[in-house]
């Protein structure tokens, strides 16, 4: 186990959903594939390299079958970059976190055959 994660104080789930990562100081926003989400924090790939201590907004996309729920303007800052991506720590607990097992179990239903 790595430093990083033994002071990791927030359960993580095996989450993957489309995000996008906007970055007020730059005016860019970023597009990747968001996994290993928190209540503190999320993973988001990106080819794109950003700075660590960057202030960002993370817009988290939840698509179903028929429609997409949307939970907008996280804010966070950049905590950690890796080659494929980089570590957001959210500024406040995200309160919607409730729904990341929901969809999760959706998810893994829906690729389970029948």
């Amino acid at each position: 186990m790595d430093k990083i994660d033994e002071r990791r104080v927030s359960v993580r789930m095996p989450f993957v959903s489309e995000g996008i990562c906007s970055v007020p100081e730059t005016g860019n926003t970023y597009s990747g594939m968001l996994r290993d989400i928190s209540i503190t924090g999320l993973f988001m790939e990106m080819s794109d390299r950003l700075t660590v201590g960057q202030q960002c907004t993370i817009d988290i996309v939840f698509a179903g079958e028929h429609s997409r729920l949307k939970i907008e303007n996280v804010a966070g800052s950049i905590m950690r970059i890796e080659k494929d991506g980089a570590a957001v720590r959210f500024d406040n607990r995200l309160e919607w976190f409730i729904l990341i097992p929901l969809y999760y179990r959706k998810i893994r239903d829906q690729s389970q055959p029948e």
